[in-house]
């Protein structure tokens, strides 16, 4: 097994993730070495904690007492410490000066060594220290690559604006997924429409532990992260399956999805329809288009969308209730 993919077990894992989403992605060398000494030697030796710039203070190893205490170098010992009335000098080891950081790197490369990238593709920090771009990943049982994101601390409010901020200047095409190691169940995605939020702990193969799994990422695009299976209508895969009640319906084309999606939060709000004209100019659709157009070839998609009179709407009534859908 390569040193990207030493095993890294679930306790390790958690301490690591926990770290990640700390401000500054550090960890003292006396909290790491004195509580999490098992987790720090998997996690240095694959290269995900790195030792940052020493610090002259450390906790006091003696008396049981966890109060900081500045350390003074000793030419005699070769090595700094300080001077405990009880215990006199005490030489702190040098691995313990040293806070170690994620090297965030390393964490995106091991994140991502299963999935199937580009090979000229290299994950791009987007902004510092907070959202990288990773590259289009094929997934098992999905037509096309789909856009693969990371980001940390979605529940730092700054954070979190940053993200959206540059994210909405940069709509997908499609749809993009964003892998977090923050909890999502606090998220509000609709800030970030077209994007699908998922934590690390849904996709992460735990017998090896930081690495995403393809085929359950592509497992949880097919049941719709943002959806709940027991909403009556849900979505995935930036609304190229939807679904109303038991009956699904599949959109291939860009415009069918922005149109379905508008819808879908139109319906989700209590509008019962929506002006055809206003939605057009809201997706920047060109005014001369028709509905039809944009659907033709699609075969059922009537059976969702109903058209009238300069209106449009999702027939979700009618499907629930198993009624018959009329022509147009």
């Amino acid at each position: 097994m390569s040193r990207n993919l030493s095993r890294i077990d679930e306790r390790a894992a958690r301490l690591l993730c926990n770290i990640v989403e700390s401000p500054s992605a550090r960890i003292s060398c006396a909290v790491l070495h004195d509580y999490h000494a098992a987790s720090a030697s998997d996690l240095i030796g694959a290269g995900l904690l790195a030792p940052d710039a020493p610090v002259p203070a450390a906790t006091s190893l003696v008396d049981h007492d966890d109060e900081p205490v500045a350390l003074l170098w000793s030419p005699e010992r070769r090595g700094y410490g300080y001077f405990n009335p009880n215990a006199g000098w005490v030489t702190v080891a040098p691995e313990k000066l040293h806070p170690h950081r994620v090297d965030m790197a390393a964490f995106i490369r091991r994140l991502t060594q299963r999935l199937d990238l580009p090979a000229r593709s290299r994950p791009a920090e987007r902004i510092a220290g907070i959202l990288w771009e990773i590259g289009n990943a094929r997934l098992p049982g999905c037509g096309g690559r789909v856009p693969i994101w990371f980001a940390r601390r979605l529940l730092d409010v700054g954070a979190w604006r940053q993200i959206v901020g540059y994210l909405s200047r940069r709509p997908p095409a499609d749809f993009r997924v964003l892998i977090t190691t923050s909890p999502t169940a606090s998220l509000v995605g609709g800030e970030l429409p077209r994007h699908e939020l998922i934590a690390l702990a849904d996709l992460e193969d735990h017998a090896v532990g930081l690495v995403v799994e393809p085929s359950y990422l592509a497992a949880q695009l097919r049941a719709g992260p943002t959806s709940r299976s027991a909403d009556p209508v849900r979505h995935a895969a930036g609304f190229r399956h939807v679904w109303v009640g038991e009956r699904e319906f599949r959109f291939g084309g860009d415009k069918q999805r922005q149109i379905v999606e508008y819808l879908f939060n139109a319906w989700e709000a209590g509008e019962e329809s929506v002006s055809v004209a206003e939605m057009f100019t809201e997706l920047d659709f060109d005014g001369s288009s028709r509905v039809r157009d944009i659907f033709k070839g699609h075969p059922d998609w009537k059976d969702l969308i109903e058209v009238r009179g300069g209106a449009c709407r999702l027939r979700v009534r009618e499907l629930l209730d198993g009624r018959a859908v009329s022509d147009d």
